[in-house]
């Protein structure tokens, strides 16, 4: 047993320092905030359009609503990685990009007394572009060019720890989690001046400016799902959710560089301040018969006009999702390995924070997935716990911003995630008769 802990802790720590280096976006709307805030659905729900907030996961660890560890009958290893590819298309320019990296690593240790305890790390939010636009300048009788770079890498990481109680006969979960958000992010801004007839040399030293931001702090997240019967004869109930997340205080502190190419010389220096990420409201539904099929809906919505940072109020609007998403196993018992497969399938519609002109920027897609057994035989009479364990895949191809609404800029993802989660018995008691 004590191998099997300090191995779990020794996988906790090369997760999160795989969490650190990574760079998840190359998305220019992640400029805007703190950035991309990536989402924490398991592989499983992310095939079914993402929806989380009342969703069953028995065998998986979903982090969206804590109150569903309180389905967690196994000791359970949840991880999962990621490959992208993104199409940024601007009215006069298209390219590709690709970014690869670690989702999320989460384990969970059910006990006998009804409640459920959860650790992990991954990725909170990522910040990731670099956009140049040149204009022309005007100086007395002499034409120039000003080209103006801006960049910027980094992003939030979280380390977190929860746990749930089923109460009522197991009918209702309540589960909490504690969120500890940390990272630094560095954002640059290069101008450099070039005659207008040539661009091979600038014409005066370059004027840059580096902005280094640290910050950390604290995430709530409150939950709870209520489960009840349908039909008893062919096992069948509904489940409602909801969560709130709720910033618990992050602070930051901000180092400005500013440099002309010759010297370097620090304007402003050092400032601390605050970062307040307004509260997330989810409320979910979902009817499924148990190891047969499931199908469910979220809403979830986030006022970020009350979001601020180094106590500068931003100019953003309310973000709200609809997810929808189903699955089922045609046959979970069957000796043959195709008919217990899990086939997962949704779509979601998300009108985002961001705003151009007053349009808001919407993102829209369709997903689909596969659940593939780890066990190539069946059911295992010795530890159901490695019956359930599964390969997940999941597949999304949407779009963010539209070009044809006179947005600036149009973006064509399509995500590819693969997830493990391995269920088993650690703490048994033995008896001898």
């Amino acid at each position: 047993m004590i191998i099997r802990i300090l191995f779990t802790m020794a996988l906790l720590g090369t997760g999160a320092f795989s969490l650190f280096a990574q760079e998840l976006t190359i998305s220019p709307y992640s400029r805007y905030a703190i950035g991309d805030i990536l989402s924490a659905t398991t592989t499983r729900n992310a095939a079914m359009g993402g929806i989380s907030v009342a969703s069953d996961n028995y065998f998986s660890i979903n982090r969206v609503n804590p109150a569903s560890y309180g389905d967690i009958y196994f000791t359970t290893m949840d991880v999962s990685a990621f490959w992208q590819a993104s199409q940024l298309s601007t009215s006069q320019s298209t390219g590709t990009r690709y970014t690869a990296g670690i989702q999320n690593a989460a384990f969970a240790f059910p006990s006998n007394n009804n409640i459920v305890l959860t650790m992990g790390f991954s990725p909170y939010s990522s910040v990731g572009y670099e956009i140049t636009d040149r204009s022309p300048l005007i100086v007395g009788d002499s034409s120039y060019t000003q080209e103006n770079t801006y960049s910027a890498s980094g992003g939030l990481n979280q380390a977190f720890v929860g746990a749930a109680i089923r109460l009522f006969q197991r009918k209702l979960r309540i589960g909490v989690n504690a969120q500890y958000n940390f990272g630094n992010t560095q954002y640059t801004w290069r101008s450099i001046v070039y005659r207008r007839d040539s661009l091979l040399a600038p014409e005066f030293f370059p004027l840059s400016t580096l902005q280094d931001v640290y910050v950390n702090g604290w995430i709530g997240t409150l939950g709870f799902i209520y489960e009840d019967t349908l039909s008893l004869a062919k096992r069948t109930t509904f489940r409602v959710g909801g969560m709130v997340d709720y910033t618990l205080g992050m602070d930051g502190d901000r180092f400005t560089q500013v440099s002309n190419g010759i010297v370097g010389d620090t304007l402003g220096g050092l400032e601390l301040g605050n970062v307040v990420v307004p509260p997330r409201f989810g409320l979910g539904f979902m009817v499924n018969r148990f190891a047969h099929w499931s199908i469910g809906a979220d809403v979830k919505y986030q006022d970020w006009s009350k979001f601020q940072y180094f106590n500068e109020n931003s100019d953003l609007g309310k973000d709200i999702r609809v997810s929808l998403g189903a699955e089922i196993t045609p046959d979970v018992e069957s000796p043959n390995y195709l008919k217990r497969i899990d086939y997962r399938v949704g779509g979601y519609y998300n009108q985002t924070y961001l705003r151009f002109d007053g349009k808001p920027v919407t993102d829209y897609g369709v997903t689909l997935g596969i659940g593939l057994p780890a066990d190539a035989k069946g059911n295992s009479r010795f530890n159901r716990g490695r019956t359930v364990s599964r390969i997940n895949i999941s597949a999304e191809l949407g779009r963010k911003g539209n070009l044809a609404s006179d947005l600036p800029l149009q973006e064509l993802y399509a995500r590819v995630r693969i997830g493990a989660t391995i269920n088993d018995r650690w703490f048994i008691r033995r008896v001898v008769d």
